[in-house]
C-alpha cells in the first residue's frame, strides 16, 4: 500500500508536467506551419504589389481612413484557402489566462476566417500597419494569446515580422501614461506585452517573437513552449 501512495504522488507530480510539454509540442509544430504559411503568402502578395506594402495600403487619411486596406486584405486573403468562418464558443484570454476578451487593435484576437487546415486567421489594417493574427489550432482551444494564437506585421520590407514585446509596464505606469481605463487601447497594448507579470488587457500581442526563438520571455534560461503559462 505505501509503495503504491508513492507511485501515486508521483504520477499525480509528473503527469501534469509530461501533458504540458506534449501540449507545448503540438502547439510549436501548428506555429511553425503557420509561420510558413503566412511567409509564403506575404511573399506571394509581394510579388505581385508594388515595393512598401505598408506605406501605400496602411496610410491613414486625415480623417482616419484607410483606403486601401481593403486591397491588401483581398490580395493576402486570396493566397490563402478559406473555407468558411471560425466562431468562438469559449472566451480568448491573455497570455497569462487571467484576463477574459483581450483588448487587440493589431489584428483580431479571435480570428475569423476559417483555413482548410483547421487553423482561423484574419488580416487587419490599423494602427499604421498591416496586421496578421492566426490561431494555430482553430478554436478548439486552449484559445490563449501566446498559447496558440499569435500576431504578426508586414514590415517597411514587406517581410512578414513576429510581434515582439519591447517591455513589461507595470500598472503604475500605464496608470501615469493612460489612465486606470482598462479598456484604454493604449495602456492595454503598451510594450507590446508577452509576461506573466503583465496585467494588460493586451497581454500576449508580443510574444510570436518568443516562441519563434523558443525562448521564455520571462526567463530566457528556459524555453518558451516548455514553460507556458
Amino acid at each position: 500500500m505505501v509503495t503504491l501512495g508513492i507511485i501515486g504522488v508521483v504520477s499525480a507530480m509528473t503527469i501534469p508536467t509530461l501533458m504540458n510539454q506534449t501540449n507545448g509540442k503540438e502547439l510549436q509544430a501548428g506555429f511553425k506551419e503557420a509561420y510558413s504559411i503566412l511567409s509564403q503568402a506575404v511573399v506571394s502578395v509581394q510579388n505581385e504589389s508594388m515595393p512598401g506594402m505598408r506605406k501605400f495600403y496602411a496610410t491613414q487619411t486625415s480623417s482616419g481612413d484607410y483606403p486601401n486596406a481593403n486591397e491588401i486584405l483581398q490580395k493576402i486573403y486570396s493566397k490563402l484557402k478559406i473555407v468558411g468562418k471560425c466562431e468562438y464558443k469559449s472566451p480568448v484570454r491573455t497570455y497569462n489566462k487571467k484576463i477574459e476578451n483581450p483588448m487587440i487593435d493589431r489584428g483580431k484576437a479571435e480570428p475569423d476566417k476559417a483555413l482548410a487546415n483547421g487553423m482561423c486567421f484574419n488580416a487587419y489594417v490599423n494602427a499604421l500597419q498591416i496586421n496578421l493574427s492566426i490561431d494555430v489550432n482553430g478554436t478548439k482551444g486552449p484559445n490563449v494569446l501566446g498559447h496558440d494564437i499569435f500576431f504578426f506585421e508586414i514590415d517597411d520590407n514587406d517581410t512578414l515580422q513576429p510581434k515582439h514585446s519591447e517591455d513589461v509596464w507595470t500598472d503604475e505606469e500605464i496608470e501615469d501614461m493612460y489612465g486606470d481605463d482598462p479598456d484604454n487601447a493604449y495602456g492595454a497594448q503598451a510594450g507590446d506585452p508577452c509576461s506573466v507579470k503583465s496585467n494588460q488587457k493586451g497581454n500576449g500581442l508580443g510574444c510570436a517573437y518568443w516562441a519563434m526563438i523558443d525562448k521564455n520571455p520571462d526567463d530566457n534560461s528556459k524555453g518558451y513552449w516548455e514553460s507556458l503559462p
